[in-house]
This record gives structure tokens, C-alpha cells and sequence, in this order.
């Protein structure tokens, strides 16, 4: 049973998920082709800096999803009700704090700091402006859509999404069709944002007679527990949103605004790549914290191993295909003229290599509340990686941030795999030996099949002898057999 559930949450999640980058790549796109690399590049700078308001949430966010899994699971509604009202009083609270600090940014010191040309600087302030009120929106939405989470309403929860970015590209295609600029973008992102929230309210709270929206349960105890468990996730989201999203702040401050639209376009091929190592993760929470709650520790070690063994065999592949066609996926995205992009792509490809082998297990701890054993590792890396990215940005352009990245994923490899071992209670002999070296042949067959054929079609060749030999001597029949029995 536990392996159907996987298996069919993933399955939902992926398939949701990807017809949301399909949307989000028609919008890149168009935009680039519309507005121009510079312009375009003001819109990646305002969208990081509100996007950034959201790691105050995901720490909250992940902690309702946890305790709404573990309180169904034990069929203590009253607690659970307490928890989503608290969150939603907490959401609010904090999304208000966020959008003041951001408009004094906006207001004051937004061309002071960052690298926008003169032209652009009125229209741009009055989009960010808009996204300000977005984002609180967004604090809303993403708080119910924990609930459908914790529900594991995973397709309730992908569709709701996917309704988000069709919205998006629908409103941001008519604004900038009819001539509206960079204020349009703005205000089809907002519009689409109040109109999704009012769908996910509907979906989430209105269709479910269980849940009940109410003042009176909003909880201190709640509050207490909540922080409790969300500290350490959101000192966590604090570092890796300085060693990923600051990136795009510190391009913005010291290069001009066409750098963005390069790095953009390679960190959108990243995030792209990087779901494929959430495909199962990103289901491994609530699965882990009904495990913990009745202390299976054998089935927890089995989880941590088999979630890490196919997010390598899936996903790696994938980091070897996208390697060495990087030049030719960006030429038939975008164009020409993207060079810096494809640098800065075949770089990212390395921070996700090291991430291959600690993205599941980093989720699961979260589901066991030992987020705070990884902290002091985050901080470490992401020092490094922040002082690496500034230092270099100014040396060799746009790859320096990338580079800071990349030697900052390894650093966590190196600190945070040797703690979820020893965590999940695993042979460190028999975890490499299923998870490293049994995938190694088949992944180095694939290899040579595209280095010494310099085809396109060695990469086909490639990929279907990976298969082949990954579905012989590296899937285990059960999990393939009970997902398809049960």
C-alpha cells in the first residue's frame, strides 16, 4: 500500500506539474520575443523580489502539511482545525509585513540598488507595485493548498496550480498583446492571483464539509506548535533562498538587466530538471510523518533508500542528455544569441548532480522534525556559496553566481548524506552500493554511446540502453509489481 501511494502521488504530481512548466516556458518565451532581453530581465528582478516574500510561508506551509497528515491519520479533527485556521491568521500576518517592507524597497530604494535603466524605471515600479498585492494573494492560496496536501489531495492540489499558470499566461498574453508593458504584466499576474485564491477557496474549504473557517479556532497552542517545528524549516528556507534566489538579486545589482534574462532561462531548465528529484520527494512528508507517528523506523530506512535510488535513476539520465544538448534545447527554446545561457546551464547540471543523492532524504527529514540536524550544514554552505557569488559576479559576469551554487550543492552532499544515514539508521555500504554503484554502468554506457557517436541520435541511442538496463538490473520488481497490482 505504501508503495501505490508513492507511486500514484508522484504520478499526479508530475503530471500537473509539467503541464505548469509547459505554461511557464510559453510565458518566458513570449515575453523575450516581445519585451527583449533588458526588459524582460526587469520582469525576472520584480518577480524575485516578490517570490522571495514566500519563504516566510513555506516554513508554516510545510509544518501544516506535516500536522494535518499526522492528525488525520489519528482522526483528531479539533486539532487539525485549530492548525489551518492558525496558519491562515499566521499567513496573513506575515504576508502584511512582507508587502510593507517590499514597498519601502519599491518606493524609495528600487533604482538605487539595482541595475535598471533609466526608461524603464517608472513602469517597472509601478509592476512591482501590483505584485506587492499579488503576493498576498499568494500567501492565501498557498496556505489552502497546504491543506489539500495534507490531505494528500495531490491532484487537487497540481490542478490547482496548473489553473494558476494557465491564468497567468492567458492575462500576461492579452496585457502585453494590447500594449500595456511591463505595468500589464503586473496586473494579469494579480488578476490571475485573486481569481485563482477565490477557485482554490472554493475547492479546498467550500467542497469539503469537514473544514470550517473560523476566528474562534485559531490556537496559542497551535501557534506554539507550529513555530515549533517551522523555525528550523524556515532558517532552512532563508539559506536556500540566499544560495538560489539571491542570485538573481545580485545580478541585478551588479550587471545590467539582459544577465537576468540569461540566467532565467537557465535556471528555468534547472527548476525543470531539479522537479524531476522532487517527483518523489515532493510526496514523502506526509508519508513519513504517518510512518514516524507510529515509529516504523524499518520502513522509514526502506523509504530513504528506494526514494533516493530512483530519484538517481530517473533524473540522472535526464543531467546527461540535457549536458551535452544544452546548446541545441536553448537554440530551439529562444534562439540564437543565448550563449551566456548555455554556460550558465551546464553549470546548474553540476549543483544538481550533487543534490541527487540528498533531495528525497532532505524531505523526509522534515516529515520526522529533524530539519534542525541539517541547519548548521545549510548555513555553512550557503556562506559559502553568498561571499563566492559576489566575489566572482564582479570577476566573470553571470557564471560566478552559478559557480558559488554549485560549489555550495556539494558542500551540502558532503555534510548533509553522512546525517541521514546515521539519521535512518542504514549500512553506509549497502546505501552506496544500491544508490551509487549499481547505476553507475548503465549511466557510463550511456555516456560513450554520446561522446564517441557526435550524432543527435547517439543521445536516443544512448537513453533507450540506459533503459533497457536500468529496467533489467535496477528496478525492483516488487515496487514495480505492486504498483501495478495494487
Amino acid at each position: 500500500m505504501l508503495r501505490k501511494k508513492i507511486f500514484l502521488n508522484t504520478a499526479v504530481n508530475s503530471g500537473g506539474k509539467l503541464l505548469s512548466f509547459a505554461l511557464q516556458i510559453f510565458i518566458i518565451t513570449y515575453l523575450i520575443k516581445t519585451l527583449g532581453k533588458d526588459a524582460y530581465g526587469v520582469v525576472v528582478l520584480a518577480l524575485a523580489l516578490v517570490a522571495n516574500t514566500n519563504i516566510l510561508e513555506a516554513g508554516f506551509g510545510l509544518s501544516v502539511t506535516k500536522y494535518i497528515a499526522e492528525y488525520n491519520a489519528k482522526g483528531d479533527w479539533k486539532r487539525l482545525l485549530q492548525i489551518i485556521n492558525t496558519n491562515l491568521a499566521i499567513s496573513t500576518l506575515l504576508g502584511l509585513v512582507m508587502c510593507s517592507v517590499l514597498s519601502l524597497v519599491n518606493e524609495v530604494f528600487l533604482e538605487k540598488i539595482f541595475t535598471i535603466p533609466s526608461g524603464l524605471v517608472h513602469n517597472t515600479r509601478n509592476m512591482i507595485r501590483a505584485l506587492i498585492l499579488l503576493s498576498i494573494a499568494e500567501f492565501w492560496s498557498v496556505s489552502l493548498i497546504r491543506v489539500a496536501e495534507g490531505f494528500q489531495q495531490y491532484a487537487l492540489a497540481r490542478s490547482m496550480e496548473l489553473i494558476k499558470w494557465l491564468l497567468r499566461a492567458v492575462f500576461v498574453f492579452v496585457s502585453v498583446y494590447m500594449g500595456y508593458g511591463l505595468a500589464g504584466i503586473g496586473a494579469a499576474y494579480l488578476a490571475a492571483g485573486l481569481l485563482n485564491l477565490v477557485i482554490v477557496y472554493f475547492k479546498v474549504i467550500m467542497q469539503n464539509p469537514g473544514i470550517r473557517i473560523s476566528i474562534t479556532l485559531i490556537s496559542k497552542e497551535s501557534f506554539r506548535q507550529l513555530f515549533g517545528f517551522s523555525i528550523w524549516i524556515f532558517t532552512a528556507k532563508v539559506f536556500a533562498f540566499l544560495s538560489y534566489r539571491i542570485d538573481v538579486i545580485v545580478l541585478g545589482i551588479f550587471l545590467p538587466p539582459a544577465n537576468l534574462t540569461y540566467y532565467n532561462i537557465a535556471f528555468k531548465i534547472y527548476e525543470i530538471l531539479r522537479y524531476g528529484l522532487s517527483l518523489i520527494s515532493s510526496t514523502l512528508v506526509p508519508v513519513t510523518s504517518e510512518l514516524n507517528a507510529v515509529t516504523d523506523r524499518k520502513r522509514l530506512a526502506m523509504l530513504f533508500e528506494k526514494a533516493t535510488k530512483y530519484s538517481v535513476v530517473l533524473v540522472a539520465p535526464m543531467l546527461v542528455i540535457f549536458y551535452f544538448y544544452m546548446n541545441l534545447i536553448i537554440r530551439l527554446w529562444v534562439g540564437g544569441g543565448f550563449e551566456t545561457s548555455v554556460i550558465l546551464g551546464k553549470l546548474f547540471i553540476f549543483s544538481l548532480i550533487a543534490m541527487l543523492f540528498i533531495t528525497s532524504g532532505t524531505e523526509m527529514m522534515v516529515g520526522i522534525n529533524r530539519v534542525r540536524t541539517l541547519v548548521k550544514f545549510n548555513a555553512a554552505a550557503t556562506a559559502v556559496n553568498l561571499v563566492l557569488s559576489i566575489y566572482l559576479v564582479k570577476k566573470i559576469g553571470a557564471p560566478g553566481v552559478v559557480i558559488g551554487t554549485v560549489i555550495g550543492s556539494f558542500i551540502l552532499l558532503f555534510t548533509y548524506l553522512p546525517s541521514m544515514i546515521k539519521c535512518f539508521e542504514i549500512k553506509p555500504g549497502t546505501f552506496f552500493n544500491n544508490v551509487f554503484f549499481k547505476p553507475a554502468p548503465a549511466l557510463i554506457t550511456m555516456i560513450c554511446f554520446i561522446y564517441f557517436i557526435p550524432t543527435y541520435l547517439s543521445g536516443i541511442i544512448g537513453l533507450t540502453a540506459y533503459a533497457i538496463i536500468s529496467f533489467k538490473f535496477l528496478i525492483d520488481r516488487n515496487d514495480f509489481g505492486g504498483f501495478l497490482n495494487k
